[in-house]
């Protein structure tokens, strides 16, 4: 009796123990993030189309860099801007704050265990010139590198483009896979990291493009000469 009795003691401490455990676990399933969106347009699409790239930039040696605009996505739905983080010029300013205003100020909040509240998040704008060339699609050339498990100079084409484009998340992703192979714990596991912040923390990053060519011109004065001009 007394070594039934013992028996029933553990049967129900036991069963008492993989119910809590299955209690923390349903809990932990709930519990989550969710990032902010538009509630009509999808907004690096949107962005695109409306931003410009400011003409008086397009003849200047330098001409190019990113606009960061800080801003907050409140709970109830509506933003405010709150800093121009950064910007190489006043015009690129004025370009992105242009098109991010041509918004409709609707927005689906960011949740936390479905509960809406207020986040901030970035919005980058990267202004590049591209003379005689395109833009290079980096992450295509780095896949290709990793299937073919050159991963050596996978890392390398990863630096060149982290250094155009430090706030892409995706690229830290393929650098942390690039690393683990190569047996960079560590720095795989900052990557990672890294990866994880800038995808919580940007709200979406902007392509403004100006492709340029040159061409050449016959010019008719006294003889025949020639010069280059650039058309964009």
């Amino acid at each position: 009796m007394k070594k039934r009795l013992i028996l029933c003691v553990i049967a129900l401490l036991t069963l008492n123990l993989i119910v809590q455990s299955q209690t923390v676990q349903k809990s932990d399933s709930i519990v989550g993030k969710k990032k902010a969106r538009h509630s009509t347009e999808e907004v690096t699409k949107f962005l695109f189309k409306n931003t410009r790239y400011p003409v008086e930039q397009l003849g200047t040696n330098a001409g190019e860099g990113d606009v960061v605009l800080s801003l907050v996505i409140h709970a109830n739905g509506k933003s405010d801007i709150l800093a121009i983080v950064s910007s190489p010029d006043k015009t690129f300013s004025t370009s992105s704050l242009v098109a991010f205003n041509k918004l409709e100020d609707k927005w689906s909040p960011a949740r936390i265990n479905n509960t809406p509240t207020d986040k901030n998040y970035l919005i980058i704008f990267r202004y590049r010139k591209y003379l005689d060339t395109q833009p290079f699609d980096y992450k295509d050339r780095i896949e290709h590198l990793m299937s073919k498990q050159k991963y050596k100079e996978a890392l390398r084409q990863l630096s060149n483009a982290i250094n155009d484009n430090k706030y892409d998340w995706e690229l830290f992703a393929l650098c942390s896979k690039v690393k683990q192979m190569l047996g960079d714990v560590e720095g795989a596991k900052s990557d990672e990291l890294t990866a994880a912040k800038l995808d919580d923390e940007i709200l979406s990053v902007v392509n403004v493009e100006a492709i340029g060519v040159t061409r050449t011109k016959v010019v008719r004065v006294v003889g025949s000469s020639t010069k280059r001009v650039v058309g964009w």
